[in-house]
């Protein structure tokens, strides 16, 4: 990783956690209902390559996974987050990153349909989001039975009144109506930030 991909991770995972916070802040009600943090990690790597996607997608939901802000106190997560499943999430934000890079090298913005695209892909990379991210805490939380049924609560509304898996439903939405600005925007942070290659 040369100096210019440090530095644009650096600075892109500190702003995809901000805007995580944010979204929090703004709907703390509304937990796994929706997010932004998965889709910025996906324009990360499709605007800045496979390196800083991953890294970006790593970061970003272990820090995310440590601190909630403000869902709970930092200290309380700190000493009781599963390294097991810091690594799960660690993993499934990394997929985003070089799902988005996957993405760059096979279509661009101005082709047709691109936003439909993104939603199936969005669509794609959720579901196995969701339901690896409900396979990582009965692992790293042995608290049920069997693994079928962290995959089966994932499918019903059991904590919330929505069921887990309505964040593929949000985020491939997310994905169709935010995915194409987002790559335009954010292809022009090495410009605005005045990064250069080492």
């Amino acid at each position: 990783m040369n100096t210019r991909q440090l530095a644009l991770t650096a600075v892109y995972s500190a702003l995809v956690v901000a805007i995580a916070y944010a979204r929090g802040l703004a709907a703390p009600s509304l937990p796994g209902l929706f997010e932004f943090m998965t889709v910025l990690i996906f324009v990360g790597g499709y605007c800045f390559g496979q390196t800083v996607g991953i890294a970006v997608g790593g970061i970003s939901l272990v820090i995310y996974m440590l601190i909630p802000y403000p869902f709970a106190h930092p200290a309380a997560w700190l000493y009781t987050t599963s390294p097991v499943l810091l690594f799960i999430m660690m993993v499934l934000g990394a997929i985003f990153g070089y799902g988005g890079w996957l993405t760059s090298k096979m279509f661009q913005p101005e082709s047709s349909r691109f936003a439909l695209k993104l939603g199936l892909i969005g669509f794609f990379l959720t579901f196995l989001y969701d339901v690896f991210s409900s396979i990582g805490f009965a692992v790293a939380y042995p608290v049920y039975s069997d693994i079928w049924t962290a995959i089966y609560l994932t499918f019903i509304p059991l904590y919330y009144p929505w069921p887990p898996i309505i964040h593929t439903v949000t985020n491939t939405v997310i994905f169709v109506v935010l995915g194409v600005p987002l790559i335009k925007a954010v292809k022009k942070m090495p410009e605005i930030l005045n990064i250069t290659a080492s």
